[in-house]
């Protein structure tokens, strides 16, 4: 059996219509194949007053020496992916066999509210993969959003106003180039709280949350095997292995041995992504190799799947911000289509992209799996 089509399902049948249906049928699929449950509630409710939560699903033994963890929703709305993703793994048989020493641990909703909501951001409108930073040292400087800020967040939102965008855009790419128009407006800026891509100012309650969960179920391990998954940059269907890592470090190494040759290091300049500051899988890697007297082998990459052309993600990344922080509700027609938008361009409800997004999953973890046996 493989997730082509797991369990007699089409791969997109995994796909949920919201948040609390991803959650239910995570949490189902957690509990017949034996995981154990820890739900970490959220302060805050969801659209229809639902319970928000990150929940952990952990198959094997507390004190496993080798644990292979795949996380979903980091970026909200992104969770549609990963959770389904989730989900078919646990449904089609990955603990079966697992080795004694060997555990699985399943991350359910970094950001269950930006799940919910549909928002890629959390309920501060902060990106999550840049928010883990060091708040007591000076915060990454990026001066360049300064210079696009007011264009990106017009008070309307109507076709004039997104033409002047357009515009703006257009004249800082031809005075500054492309890259910097990319590094400008998606490294992270930590000076407009309302604008895109904001790092925060302090710790997120996800943050700190996932750091307590690292802690109990990850920095225990002697090899480590870690899964962040991501949709919405590169070519449709097709996963990239993202490592914030150099690509002359050992994670890197580890990474290219376990998986095979095709991992992207955003810090080489080689990957769909830029490179952000604040990223949790960096934040994980520094926590576990900065141990004195201690060594391990650790895996951390994130699986990139593209759907829509870049033009069509930032489209609508710009609009649904635009929409929280200015907008007249939900409930306002341009807020409908807003919406829908946003949920396109990060999850592509089409049989076959499901099904290459799900095959490429299996493949990549069972690797990984098997990686870890030889650790």
């Amino acid at each position: 059996m493989t997730m082509t089509e797991p369990l007699n399902q089409k791969a997109s049948d995994y796909f949920s219509p919201d948040y609390a249906t991803a959650r239910a049928r995570f949490l189902t699929a957690a509990r017949k194949a034996g995981g154990a449950l820890t739900a970490h509630p959220h302060p805050l409710k969801g659209p229809g007053g639902e319970d928000l939560s990150m929940d952990v699903a952990r198959i094997g033994p507390i004190h496993a020496e080798k644990v292979l963890s795949i996380i979903s929703g980091t970026h909200g709305i992104e969770g549609y992916c990963g959770s389904a993703i989730q989900t078919a793994l646990l449904e089609g048989g990955l603990a079966d066999g697992l080795p004694a020493d060997t555990a699985l641990v399943f991350i359910h909703a970094l950001n269950p509210h930006g799940f919910a909501w549909g928002r890629r951001v959390n309920e501060d409108n902060i990106d999550l993969n840049r928010n883990f930073v060091d708040f007591n040292a000076p915060l990454p400087s990026n001066e360049d959003y300064a210079l696009l800020h007011d264009a990106l967040l017009p008070d309307e939102w109507t076709q004039a106003t997104q033409t002047a965008l357009l515009e703006s855009i257009l004249d800082f790419v031809k005075t500054r180039g492309q890259q910097a128009y990319v590094d400008a407006v998606s490294t992270g800026q930590y000076t407009y709280p309302k604008g895109l891509f904001f790092g925060g100012h302090g710790p997120s309650w996800s943050n700190k949350t996932v750091r307590a969960i690292f802690e109990t179920e990850l920095a225990p391990a002697r090899a480590l095997a870690f899964f962040d998954i991501h949709t919405g940059l590169g070519e449709r269907g097709m996963g990239e292995l993202l490592s914030t890592v150099a690509p002359d470090s050992p994670s890197f190494a580890l990474a290219q041995q376990w998986l095979g040759a095709d991992i992207r290091s955003t810090q080489a300049g080689t990957s769909v992504s830029a490179d952000v500051k604040g990223s949790m899988k960096a934040a994980l890697i520094d926590r576990l190799t900065q141990e004195p007297g201690r060594e391990r082998q650790i895996m951390a990459v994130s699986i990139e799947y593209g759907t829509k052309p870049q033009s069509d993600v930032g489209a609508a990344l710009m609009a649904d911000n635009w929409l929280h922080m200015k907008g007249k509700g939900l409930d306002d027609p341009q807020a409908v289509a807003i919406k829908q938008a946003i949920r396109s361009v990060f999850l592509i409800e089409e049989d076959d992209w499901a099904g290459m997004v799900h095959e490429q999953a299996e493949r990549h973890i069972r690797n990984a799996l098997k990686g870890l046996a030889s650790a």
